[in-house]
């Protein structure tokens, strides 16, 4: 085939950008759907090959980081095409996509010979393009929350991260069907679209499906050059500030919480907590609690759940003693933790280290069925304060 029966669709940038969001989103997907679906057997042979949950974890977030980096570029790049170079916005979502989508409808249902005629990018694409950034702002809101659960309870309520949780483990879920069921098929099985990794499209693609780009391709405006220099000065002006910004907030987002790396083990320090002797026993303060049932503790932090264990733990884990680096009386310091990490992980009573250790026979205060019940729920809730 000539190189007149090639016509140039994507540029090299834009398809390093889609490389890039490729080997993103698998390693996403292969390391984020093992942790919401952890009983799997291939979940648990995918967790292994990696190393274990900790490492799963790790560099499921190392991708996170290539897409917002990929996200801040791509960002960038368009708003430069668009406002220095002067190009169409072409992917731009118009009334005419929805005619389109009802004309392929009735097409595909055979109440009409032929399928809509549409530009250099189909209903289909710019649907695609457009579910993929919204996907990325659920995906990055939630995995933020996620990522620092004590910074967002400080601003939102305790229920919101168990809910994050479910949004971002749902649109993931949908993401992957999106590309298995909806990209697979137009991209791959209906007729193999190479122009992603080779930049070019052949002419007889075109005419089918998008013929209304042979007869107006999209070309940047036309602008002097001492105005396209004006405004390539402005744009670096504005979007450098953006950039550092961005990184920066990236920064903070990856470093500012301990608790988004480090995973608690299954009982962790039990070793040192029992190598501690004093000279002088320590006498095990009586629970004033025992004629308390569970549904007295409360349902919030505020409402009971903290005065129960300030009152019930603080002896060993108060501001004074903090073993274990510990301080049970403060919400900020619950979810802080100490030496092994939080002692609550808010959605997660399974794992949540308070729970663990109460549970322990050589610890000196447990709690009963009642009040581990009232715990557990507080926790499942999202801890809420």
């Amino acid at each position: 085939m000539g190189e007149r029966d090639q016509i140039y669709r994507f540029s090299l940038l834009r398809r390093i950008e889609h490389g890039v969001l490729m080997v993103a989103f698998v390693v996403l997907a292969a390391t984020g759907l093992p942790q919401k679906y952890p009983q799997s057997p291939v979940s648990l042979a995918l967790l292994q090959a990696m190393g274990g949950l900790e490492n799963a974890r790790i560099i499921h977030r190392a991708a996170a980081i290539a897409l917002m980096l990929l996200a801040l570029e791509h960002i960038g790049s368009a708003l430069y095409d668009l406002y220095v170079r002067r190009v169409p916005p072409s992917i731009l979502p118009t009334r005419e996509d929805l005619r389109n989508a009802w004309r392929a409808l009735r097409y595909n249902l055979g109440l009409t010979g032929s399928p809509p005629r549409q530009g250099w990018f189909t209903f289909q694409e710019k649907f695609e393009y457009w579910a993929l950034v919204w996907g990325l702002l659920i995906m990055g809101l939630t995995g933020f929350m996620l990522w620092n659960p004590i910074t967002t309870a400080r601003f939102l309520p305790g229920q919101w991260i168990p809910a994050a949780k479910v949004a971002h483990g749902s649109e993931a879920l949908l993401a992957v069907l999106a590309i298995l069921i909806w990209h697979v098929y137009h991209v791959h099985i209906r007729r193999f679209n190479r122009s992603m990794f080779t930049g070019y499209l052949s002419r007889a693609e075109i005419e089918e499906d998008h013929p209304l780009a042979l007869e107006a391709p999209p070309r940047p405006a036309p602008l002097d050059p001492l105005e396209a220099r004006a405004r390539a000065r402005r744009f670096w002006a504005a979007y450098g500030t953006l950039a550092t910004l961005w990184l920066v907030g990236m920064v903070w987002f990856v470093s500012g919480e301990k608790t988004a790396v480090t995973s608690p083990g299954p009982i962790p320090d039990i070793a040192r907590v029992r190598a501690y002797a004093p000279l002088t026993p320590t006498p095990v303060p009586t629970p004033s609690y025992l004629g308390r049932g569970g549904a007295d503790i409360g349902p919030t932090w505020g409402e009971g759940i903290g005065a129960f264990l300030e009152e019930n733990c603080g002896f060993c884990h108060g501001p004074q003693r903090r073993e274990g680096d510990l301080d049970l009386t403060t919400y900020e310091g619950v979810l802080r933790g100490g030496k092994s990490g939080p002692a609550v992980i808010p959605g997660a009573p399974g794992i949540s280290p308070v729970l663990i250790w109460t549970a322990l026979e050589d610890h000196p205060g447990r709690l009963r069925a009642s009040e581990r019940a009232a715990i557990w729920l507080w926790i499942q809730n999202g801890a809420p304060r």
